[in-house]
């Protein structure tokens, strides 16, 4: 079957960005706004698997779960937000410091390394997208360098091991930077920072 013309089936999995927290609705979050860009048809389907608060080691689980496994031949669309919970529950349980932010940082890349091999292996022809980091409006505050170099840091290591497994790398770095008012919370964007989401998604 064309490529224009196979329906899409669409796996969005990931934490609260990919949930849509912020969002007005369901129906306006990146994942649904990048679903209605690649539905052509009735037989085109998407699942929004996100959970705010997922981490990345409990991404890798659920996606080496073999129920889940089986879904992946069929994927003609993949999108992945994970890692900004792990550096998330640092700040919230006040152990935010530099040497466990390099730890966290080479954890989550470990994870993010295995779950797009897993999704590789199973699937080498599906697009996938893997979505970096922005500077969340308390780092701003908390210390702007630090949080910027880890961020970019993140975002050069995503797009090399997006390079290595044939995905797309998606870095919202300099459209989120110093853009408070893209932002509903400390971490999570309003409808205007999801429609900034949507357009690099759909760009890609």
């Amino acid at each position: 079957m064309p490529e224009r013309t196979k329906p899409v089936s669409y796996l969005a999995l990931g934490d609260s960005l990919t949930e849509g927290i912020g969002a007005e609705s369901p129906t306006k979050n990146f994942v649904a706004q990048y679903f209605q860009h690649l539905r052509h048809s009735d037989k085109c389907h998407m699942r929004n698997w996100g959970v705010s608060g997922m981490t990345s080691k409990e991404l890798l689980n659920l996606v080496k779960n073999p129920g889940l496994q089986r879904l992946f031949p069929e994927l003609t669309h993949v999108s992945v937000t994970t890692g900004g919970c792990d550096f998330i529950d640092l700040y919230r349980n006040g152990t935010l410091s530099l040497p466990n932010l390099y730890m966290t940082s080479r954890r989550v890349v470990d994870h993010v390394k295995h779950i797009l091999s897993i999704f590789r292996v199973n699937n080498p022809e599906s697009n996938i997208v893997l979505l970096g980091f922005y500077i969340p409006p308390p780092a701003y505050e908390l210390g702007f360098q630090t949080a910027s170099t880890l961020v970019q840091w993140m975002n050069s290591t995503y797009e090399k091991i997006c390079q290595k497994f044939g995905c797309q790398f998606l870095n919202p770095y300099e459209t989120f930077l110093h853009r408070q008012d893209y932002f509903c919370d400390e971490v999570h964007p309003n409808q205007q920072g999801y429609d900034e989401l949507a357009k690099l998604i759909i760009q890609s």
